[in-house]
């Protein structure tokens, strides 16, 4: 009877656990939600080059780690909650905490479910104040962690508890079914930014576009730049830039390179 009853509580145990984790999975996380564009640029000295590391590869790559800087921050209270248990359960919800998260701000995480459809958001709590500064969806596909989604978060009320003056939101769309496919928009913010990443086993393609004051061509007005790389994990690829507006005004700028296996100009061209 007693060996049982322990086998008994261990399958529940085991299946509260399962259940754990698949709420779990349905959270973003560092690994799927943010990839560098220069992960695929070999270290290894390039054969043949015609001059250092192409300028746009430099860009792109810069873009990139910053980008996914933002992000890792404000998924850090989400990597805090993995470590911690539910503090209650229903069959189809989850809460965690509070627990403390930065700036002696005090968190809670809640998530329902409903037909494969999870809904999440993590508020906050300061001053007898609470107030939600991160939120998404995400639909699970063939398993709960191979799926896409969406999530928010307020760079106004997060700025509000460190005492600065940032303002706007962070959007990012997210589809893990098959690859990478990944979109940042930075909304209402300066400069205006959006950031497009699909990648598969054997080609990426990385675009972003900003809206800002370029300097020195001749205009104090805002210019779009928008790049695009394509290329193919350890053999190269191609970068192309367009300019509108500012000192441009209805002309477009084009500045195309192509470049190596480690990012090393092999050619270029521009339209001026």
């Amino acid at each position: 009877m007693l060996l049982l009853l322990l086998l008994a509580c261990g399958s529940v145990s085991n299946e509260i656990f399962a259940e754990d984790a698949a709420f779990l999975d349905a959270f973003p996380d560092e690994e799927r939600q943010t990839v560098g564009f220069e992960s695929d640029l070999s270290t290894e000295s390039a054969r043949a080059s015609i001059g250092e590391t192409a300028d746009l590869v430099v860009l792109s790559v810069g873009a990139t780690r910053g980008v996914n800087e933002f992000i890792f921050t404000l998924l850090g209270a989400v990597e805090t909650l993995r470590g911690l248990p539910p503090a209650e359960r229903t069959d189809d919800s989850r809460r965690w905490g509070p627990f403390e998260a930065d700036c002696e701000v005090d968190a809670t995480a809640l998530m329902s479910r409903d037909a494969g459809v999870y809904d999440w958001s993590i508020s906050g709590r300061q001053s007898d104040e609470t107030y939600v500064f991160l939120y998404g969806t995400h639909y699970a596909g063939s398993s709960v962690r191979a799926g896409d989604g969406q999530f928010v978060f307020d760079r106004g009320q997060w700025a509000s508890w460190w005492g600065n003056d940032d303002d706007g939101l962070l959007t990012v769309d997210y589809d893990n079914r098959e690859g990478v496919d990944l979109v940042v928009v930075l909304d209402e913010v300066e400069p205006a930014l959006t950031y497009a990443l699909r990648r598969t086993a054997d080609e990426g393609d990385f675009q972003y576009r900003y809206v800002g004051d370029i300097e020195d061509d001749g205009s104090s007005e805002d210019a779009t730049v928008t790049v695009r790389n394509r290329w193919e994990p350890g053999t190269g690829g191609r970068s192309d830039a367009f300019v509108t507006g500012g000192g441009f005004e209805e002309r477009q700028w084009r500045w195309s390179q192509c470049w190596d296996a480690r990012g090393g100009l092999t050619w270029e061209g521009e339209s001026l």
